[in-house]
């Protein structure tokens, strides 16, 4: 079965006579954030920092997928720095805009080139260098719009949808983070295909929003139990809990066989 990009079913639908309606609600969302004077959006990037810093998983995690800020999108360059500060690896995508496929890669030295028609800053793509996730990852997604069942509008081109179907066992639950201001998050439910990714969390500048009920892993995936802050409503710890977390198997794309991720060891 072929998957159209946005693109794609933009033509087909102009073809037809059909208006696309992911395009009109698309250029609306880059409308009204453009809009936003840059001092609304640089105070809300800030407090949307402050909000993922004190996720329990951010703390939690090792390494985090991140996103160069372009344009008007939620500037999270503070939010880098601070994980490389607190020792955590950061990395970012490189994109392939011939084939819609991206990795990811760590920005190690902090050296980026611009790349592709928005001028993206991209790390080099050294082999050597490319991340894929673990049970320590946590991957920030950002997006144009947002609804409250976690779908989402992104640029067109189906980057984050594929990447994180390759990984479905990781990239799940509160480990693959929407990203976006409180003013693009719909209340009217975005059209969705059997190709979207939609995420069972998203940040805004207002708190966190739970789009669905996190799932568990099997229980024959165990991994520890630890005590863990459980956040208010405004994404700030409220108490301390004792959890279990549990490791994720999956298929390893490079040997396409069974293989369970490392863990990294944790304490009581």
């Amino acid at each position: 079965m072929t998957v159209l990009t946005d693109a794609e079913k933009t033509c087909t639908s102009a073809q037809s006579g059909t208006p696309n309606p992911k395009t009109e609600r698309r250029r609306a969302a880059r409308e009204l954030r453009d809009a936003m004077p840059a001092a609304l959006r640089a105070e809300a990037s800030t407090a949307i920092c402050q909000k993922i810093l004190a996720m329990a998983s951010f703390g939690l995690c090792d390494t985090v997928f991140c996103y160069s800020p372009v344009g008007s999108e939620a500037d999270i360059r503070p939010l880098i720095a601070e994980a490389r500060t607190r020792g955590k690896r950061v990395a970012l995508p490189v994109c392939d805009y011939a084939t819609g496929e991206m990795e990811f890669y760590d920005i190690g030295d902090g050296m980026l080139v611009e790349n592709g028609p928005m001028r993206i800053p991209e790390p080099v793509p050294d082999p050597a260098r490319r991340l894929t996730p673990t049970v320590g990852t946590l991957m920030l997604v950002p997006g144009l719009l947002f609804d409250r069942r976690g779908r989402r509008i992104g640029y067109g081109k189906g980057m984050y949808d594929r990447y994180i179907r390759r990984f479905p066992d990781f990239l799940r639950g509160s480990t693959a983070v929407g990203v976006t201001f409180h003013a693009l998050l719909s209340d009217t439910p975005i059209p969705y295909t059997d190709f979207d990714v939609n995420l069972a969390l998203v940040v805004t500048e207002r708190g966190l929003v739970f789009t669905r009920r996190i799932e568990k892993a099997p229980k024959w995936e165990v991994r520890h139990r630890r005590h863990v802050p459980l956040l208010d409503r405004d994404g700030n710890p409220a108490q301390l809990r004792a959890r279990t977390f549990y490791d994720a198997a999956y298929v390893s794309p490079e040997e396409g066989k069974y293989a369970p991720p490392r863990a990294k060891e944790t304490k009581e």
